[in-house]
């Protein structure tokens, strides 16, 4: 699914003493099956964003397309499109009620008006795709999950109900490095093989650089730069002005030629980087 944002942007208490403008004037456009990831400084409208992506919210001005359909329309195409785009808030896990994991993950589709069979295969399904046994964990209370498999689970829900499109905000905040690996490992799995359009959000430079096709960065409401990796991360003077950095690989090899090293500088796998650096020292 192809999604369009055209000139959008949110007030939030307009009109009030305290409005403030969280989003001004954002347009890009993710084709469909691409990985974009979402970065920008803490109140830079990245989650206001990710809410106008399947109308949660509703923009002051400016519109969102999904195929070509304008999601905040009163229409059965508008509310079959809002569908299509499945939002994983942050820790998702806090979402999580029902009294076994299988009946958690049927939610989604039970509130579609899918039977209970049609329910339960799609939870079977969606609990496979991110590595949770159904026969082994579906009986399970959520509740008795360690924290990386709560948050598989509060994915899978989202995955049941079959979207075309997948966000996720910050989907590995809070986790050890063992289940951040995992959870990134999870989604470029489902992204290889479900082929779904993703919009990943990530304080991590590494993440963004390593996983996605494009970077949007967000300052303070404006998209400040859309380019591929290489592009945005090569503009880092750009980025530190407002609050980011690029990935440690290339700040490290920055600093190394910096210092007189003659190494690349748009490099952002860390192997890569070792690889340089071995080059450089010979």
């Amino acid at each position: 699914m192809r999604i369009e944002v055209r000139d959008l942007g949110y007030i939030y208490s307009e009109g009030m003493p305290f409005e403030s403008v969280a989003l001004e004037g954002v347009s890009f456009t993710v084709e469909s099956g691409e990985f974009a990831a979402v970065i920008g400084h803490t109140g830079s409208g990245k989650s206001t964003l990710l809410m106008h992506l399947n109308g949660l919210m509703k923009p002051t001005h400016g519109r969102v397309l999904a195929d070509g359909v304008d999601i905040n329309e009163k229409t059965k195409e508008a509310r079959e499109a809002r569908r299509k785009v499945g939002l994983v808030f942050q820790y998702p896990e806090y979402q999580l009620f029902e009294e076994t994991v299988l009946k958690d993950v049927c939610f989604g589709p039970k509130n579609y008006g899918f039977s209970p069979e049609e329910c339960e295969a799609k939870a079977v399904e969606a609990l496979k795709l991110v590595g949770i046994d159904p026969d082994v964990k579906g009986p399970v209370s959520p509740f008795e999950l360690s924290g990386g498999e709560k948050r598989r689970v509060a994915i899978a829900g989202v995955l049941a109900m079959e979207p075309q499109v997948l966000i996720l905000d910050e989907p590995t905040a809070g986790l050890d490095p063992k289940g951040h690996k995992d959870i990134l490992d999870m989604v470029c799995r489902i992204h290889r093989e479900r082929g779904l359009t993703i919009l990943l959000v990530s304080h991590n430079m590494d993440d963004a650089a390593r996983l996605a096709d494009r970077i949007l960065v967000l300052d303070k409401g404006h998209l400040a730069m859309d380019g591929t990796p290489k592009e945005v991360f090569s503009r880092r003077e750009e980025l530190h002005a407002i609050g980011l950095s690029a990935p440690s690989s290339s700040e490290l090899l920055a600093l190394l030629k910096e210092k007189g090293l003659n190494v690349r500088t748009d490099i952002f796998d860390e192997d890569e980087a070792a690889d340089e650096i071995v080059k450089a020292l010979r």
